[in-house]
């Protein structure tokens, strides 16, 4: 309750799609979830379940300390995660293929340019088409497909924004 209760503030980001590049990266993070929850979910049940079978209390466990190797234990053991991490990235790989970033977007209006430049604890958001610059604030009409040219004033920087997947 105390952990929902100090979330409940938080906006949602990477989870709240505001186009369509970050619908196909939340598409890619639910999938790639449920894959792994496929994965994690038995695993921990199966962790209980030999806790509960193999406990000093049990009796009726099969004790073999003479048990060193297993061919088919180790193919198991070794075969799921490889299999999941393939199939992982397949539909990553399936996903993102979708989302290059040197694809336009299909709209109907043009994309808008915005050239961003990194400076020393600040962005620089400058439209010029429009002629105008702005400080620290990205202003973007609904609808409409942006096309961001990044630059750096001083040092390597990261330019992220949750809701575009940018």
């Amino acid at each position: 309750m105390l952990a929902a209760a100090t979330l409940c503030g938080c906006a949602q980001g990477v989870l709240d799609p505001q186009g369509p590049i970050a619908a196909g990266n939340r598409t890619i993070l639910l999938n790639s979830l449920a894959v792994m929850l496929v994965i994690v979910i038995p695993t921990l049940v199966a962790l209980l379940a030999f806790a509960w079978m193999f406990r000093a209390s049990n009796r009726n466990a099969r004790y073999d300390p003479e048990f060193t190797y297993s061919g088919r234990i180790e193919l198991i053991v070794w075969s799921i995660p490889t299999l999941t991490i393939l199939f992982l990235g397949g539909l990553i790989y399936y996903g993102s293929y979708h989302l290059d970033p040197r694809k336009p977007i299909a709209s109907s209006q043009p994309p808008l340019d915005i050239q961003v430049v990194a400076l020393d604890w600040k962005w620089l958001f400058l439209y010029p088409d429009q002629g105008v610059g702005t400080i620290n604030q990205l202003v973007i009409p609904a609808g409409v497909p942006v096309h961001f040219k990044l630059t750096s004033a001083s040092v390597m920087n990261t330019f992220f924004v949750p809701q575009l997947a940018a």
